[in-house]
């Protein structure tokens, strides 16, 4: 039984195993006639600014087999693409078939580089750079104002570059064009060639610095025909600074010949202001004002009588009835003889001085004989002249006793040349050298004569007819004559009085030339005031009225007035040095010179010599003034102030006392301040370097500042201290 069961199940195992192999060998016949297609998507052209990295939004492939479609999978894929994103990507897909065939195909996506509208550049913004030469490339400029940036596109590849182009206006304002290029190197047509993108960026350069302009207060000339006078000027002149001079200058004068930096022209009498303006930088304006004032410079013509004789009355003196001097009183307007004025200032007035009110003069016995007065004319605006006349008192009918003229000073030498020397303030300079010396060379002539004797043979026929011979001694005279080329110099030397005398100059018709020096000890006269005045002018405190002192404070001769020239009279007034620098320590020149501005004389020549074309028979006369270098001193007028009346008002509520004097390292400032207010206190030594600065708080009223100076100084100290506007300065001296 049990043999029957496994061998019925054997058999009907058989049996279906081979009824399932006879299906699949059915179905498998049946799917081999089933169609299979690998469906690909269609080649695309897109830009480069398209999504290319995801490109599934561009299809993928799918195969069919029988009634349905399935999913072909993951292709392969390849970029083909330039730096410029430009080209192709493949897309490649491989699929097996029921019967182990491969299918493949392929899709082409073309990327094209025409992506749509440009790049968006932020270019750099215009600056303005101050100064004269700055640096202006990129790399030194600020952050947008250096360079253009922009935000990088798929489809581009842009590269920049740039030209500049200077344009000057002037030395002080300057204008560069930036031009800068981007361009785009995947952007080419063969017409047009790269795409570009240009940009103008402007850097203004400028210096800003108003220049210093030496302005003249004011300009004085006289007017000689009653209506105006020709002002001639020199141009104005402006230091040209760090950039360089290229300034441009205009006035407003309505009577000046140009409307530059000339204001030379003709001016009605009376005062008129003329403005400079300066043009700098970029359009910036700075000005100055000049007061021209034109004077009535014509004087009244006077004409007197040349001489008058007159005689002393008696007087009785001691009223003992005799007559013991004499006195005759003469009115000015007596010697008059016509004098007018030509502008018609009426009316006239006679004095025997400048003096109007000296109208009348009294002669006695102490003016027996000549006597020179002069007659003053003088008209309704001021203006004198004089004429001279020659007054002879005599003593005839009165018969006054002991009234003799008398004795006449001894006639100054005709043919000679005499003057005065003294100093700014008239001091005579004794002992001063004066040299006249002939400008061309004096030639004088000599003769000499050489005698001869010589026998010469002569024959004459005596009365007898016979021929006879004979000898003459025959004398000869040959003149010699020897010419001399000689330069003559004299010299001579001023008496106590300052005067000095050439006399009995036998060559009179050629042109001589007198100059004069005289030298002292090197610190005669010099002192801590004129390095104080010398301080304060240099502070703008104080300026000189006399040219001789613009020259006597440039100290060092290099023809400006600065600290350098303060250290080095400070150090002769500290005796560290023994003498100040040049070979000459004085200005001698000739008195009658003048300069339209005192401080020409910097610059220009100094009138160290006076020429005479002749030696006329009248005595020549030529004064020299004299000035020592560093003596600023030279009298109480000699410098002007130039504080203006507010500063003046606080000056006067405010004052200082320094103390001690000399010092060692502590100073006190006793300030007895109008205001509160800040107070800054510095301290230079002899060489114009500053040892200390502090700023302290003053109340109102009275303080006392104190101040502690570490430094190792000696010397004098110079000290300045500023309160409210208000500048105070002073010297000082330390304890050796």
């Amino acid at each position: 039984m049990k043999t029957n069961f496994y061998t019925r199940l054997r058999s009907a195992s058989i049996l279906i195993f081979a009824v399932m192999l006879i299906s699949r060998s059915y179905a498998a016949n049946e799917k081999a006639v089933w169609p299979f297609t690998l469906n690909c998507p269609s080649d695309v052209t897109v830009s480069c600014t398209d999504e290319i990295w995801d490109l599934s939004m561009y299809g993928n492939a799918t195969y069919t087999y029988g009634y349905h479609t399935y999913s072909a999978g993951s292709p392969s894929v390849h970029y083909y693409l330039n730096s410029c994103n430009a080209g192709y990507i493949t897309r490649t897909w491989m699929v097996e078939d029921y019967n182990w065939n491969w299918h493949s195909c392929t899709q082409t996506i073309y990327v094209s580089s025409s992506g749509t509208g440009g790049p968006n550049i932020v270019w750099p913004l215009d600056i303005t750079l101050e100064g004269c030469n700055p640096n202006t490339h990129p790399n030194q400029l600020p952050d947008l104002y250096d360079y253009p940036s922009w935000v990088s596109s798929e489809c581009s590849m842009l590269g920049r570059s740039y030209s500049d182009r200077l344009f000057t206006v002037n030395s002080q304002c300057k204008k560069i064009m930036r031009t800068w290029c981007i361009l785009d190197w995947c952007d080419y047509h063969p017409s047009t060639g790269y795409k570009q993108y240009m940009h103008s960026q402007f850097i203004y350069i400028i210096n800003s610095e108003p220049p210093a302009i030496n302005c003249p207060a004011e300009i004085t000339v006289n007017s000689l025909n009653c209506k105006n006078a020709e002002l001639i000027v020199a141009p104005l002149t402006i230091d040209p600074g760090t950039c360089g001079g290229n300034y441009e200058i205009t006035n407003n004068s309505p009577y000046s010949t140009s409307k530059g930096a000339n204001i030379s022209g003709t001016y009605p009498i009376g005062t008129t202001k003329v403005k400079y303006t300066v043009k700098y930088g970029c359009g910036n304006f700075k000005s100055c004002t000049v007061n021209v004032v034109v004077k009535n410079g014509s004087k009244p013509i006077p004409y007197c009588i040349g001489t008058l004789i007159t005689a002393l009355m008696g007087v009785d003196t001691d009223g003992d009835g005799l007559v013991d001097d004499g006195m005759v009183e003469l009115w000015a307007k007596d010697l008059d003889k016509g004098s007018k004025s030509l502008c018609g200032y009426h009316p006239l007035k006679f004095s025997f001085s400048p003096n109007v009110n000296e109208t009348n003069k009294v002669f006695t016995c102490d003016n027996i004989g000549k006597n020179d007065v002069k007659m003053y004319v003088t008209d309704s605006k001021g203006a004198q002249s004089y004429c001279v006349v020659e007054i002879i008192i005599q003593n005839n009918g009165a018969n006054i006793p002991n009234c003799h003229p008398e004795p006449d000073e001894p006639e100054i030498p005709l043919y000679s040349v005499r003057g005065t020397i003294q100093s700014v303030s008239d001091f005579p300079l004794d002992k001063a050298e004066v040299t006249l010396k002939y400008v061309d060379p004096i030639i004088t002539y000599s003769s000499t004569f050489d005698t001869t004797e010589t026998l010469q043979l002569d024959s004459f026929i005596n009365a007898s007819g016979y021929k006879l011979y004979r000898y003459l001694t025959v004398t000869t005279v040959t003149e010699k004559i020897d010419s001399t080329v000689s330069f003559v110099t004299k010299k001579t030397k001023t008496n106590a009085l300052g005067q000095y005398l050439f006399d009995s100059l036998v060559v009179r018709d050629k042109k001589v030339s007198i100059s004069a020096t005289y030298t002292d000890a090197p610190k005669k006269g010099l002192d801590n005031k004129d390095v104080e005045l010398l301080t304060k002018y240099l502070l703008g405190e104080i300026s000189f009225n006399n040219y001789l002192q613009y020259l006597a404070a440039d100290i060092d001769e290099d023809g400006e007035i600065d600290i350098e020239d303060q250290n080095i009279l400070m150090q002769l007034v500290t005796n560290e040095i023994s003498k100040l620098p040049g070979d000459n320590q004085w200005y001698v020149l000739d008195r009658k010179a003048t300069f339209a501005n005192p401080e020409d004389a910097l610059t220009l020549a100094l009138p160290y010599e006076v020429f005479l074309d002749t030696i006329a028979k009248d005595s020549n006369i030529v004064d020299f003034v004299g000035i020592k270098k560093g003596n600023l001193s030279i009298d109480a007028g000699s410098v002007v102030s130039q504080e203006v009346s507010s500063r003046s008002a606080k000056v006067e509520e405010t004052s200082l006392k320094v103390y001690p004097n000399p010092f060692t390292t502590v100073l006190n400032f006793d300030l007895n301040a109008a205001a509160e207010g800040k107070v800054m206190i510095r301290l230079m030594n002899s060489l114009g370097q500053e040892i200390h600065t502090s700023v302290q708080t003053a109340i109102k009223g009275k303080n006392t500042l104190t101040i502690d100076v570490n430094n190792d100084i000696s010397g004098l100290v110079l000290y300045q201290l500023t309160i409210d506007g208000v500048q105070y300065t002073g010297m000082l001296s330390t304890v050796k």
